[in-house]
């Protein structure tokens, strides 16, 4: 008995020193987001690669995804600064699998054993895993934290990967505001070159992201209580 809480209070240790580790890089890092982006907007015809590259890597370290959406909408036009989302999105989730599975695994494991809602879910992917991990990517659980929890349960790749579109609501409609933001701040700073764009439209689309945002979040979230309920007991492995 007492050997096992010695081997619980040292997995919280490290779990606790990895997190903190991690975050505080990630705070660090999304401080200098601003100069990033000075940096992006200087390769030119490279800034997509170099923006996508960027995501990839901060996005494991818990830098803010939201920061990175919005700026996207900021440096590129509207479809391009969606497809780069998208693109991103789906390579820094199989990342995050990957080092979750293969070199983060005991850490992970312990963080998740902190926290009991992360730790009911393994058991359910038993019966209908795309169905859950796509409505949990459709709340707003942080794209890093519930990849790295989803990596050590019993899911598959491919299902895991394809299931983070789910998100992608999220994200594009954060692109869109980061967009909407940057043409709206133009009009308000006085006369602007002719650009083509529907301020009213741009409004009346925002308003429309928001309010998908609730409904998709409040329909995941009670359909993931639903699933709960009718597995309650069970815990990750």
């Amino acid at each position: 008995m007492q050997q096992q809480k010695s081997e619980l209070i040292k997995k919280s240790l490290i779990a606790m020193v990895f997190v903190g580790v991690v975050l505080f890089f990630g705070h660090i890092l999304e401080v200098h987001l601003p100069d990033l982006e000075a940096w992006i907007e200087k390769l030119g015809a490279y800034a997509p690669a170099g923006f996508i590259a960027v995501f990839v890597l901060l996005v494991p370290v818990f830098v803010s995804v939201d920061a990175l959406c919005f700026a996207a909408g900021l440096l590129f036009p509207l479809g391009a600064g969606m497809l780069y989302i998208i693109l991103a999105t789906y390579m820094a989730a199989a990342l995050i699998f990957f080092l979750g599975r293969y070199l983060f695994r005991e850490k992970v494991l312990a963080f998740i054993a902190k926290h009991e809602q992360l730790a009911t879910l393994d058991a359910v992917f038993n019966r209908q895993p795309f169905k859950l991990m796509f409505l949990l990517r459709l709340t707003p659980l942080p794209l890093a934290m519930l990849s790295y929890a989803l990596s050590v349960t019993q899911v598959r790749f491919w299902p895991y990967l394809a299931a983070t579109s789910g998100i992608l609501i999220y994200n594009l409609s954060l692109v869109y505001l980061g967009f909407t933001t940057k043409h709206m701040a133009a009009l308000l700073s006085g006369p602007t070159k002719p650009s083509g764009i529907s301020y009213p439209l741009l409004a009346a689309g925002l308003v429309i992201s928001v309010l998908v945002l609730f409904y998709a979040a409040k329909m995941a979230a009670s359909s993931i209580n639903r699933i709960k309920s009718e597995n309650p007991g069970q815990s990750i492995h």
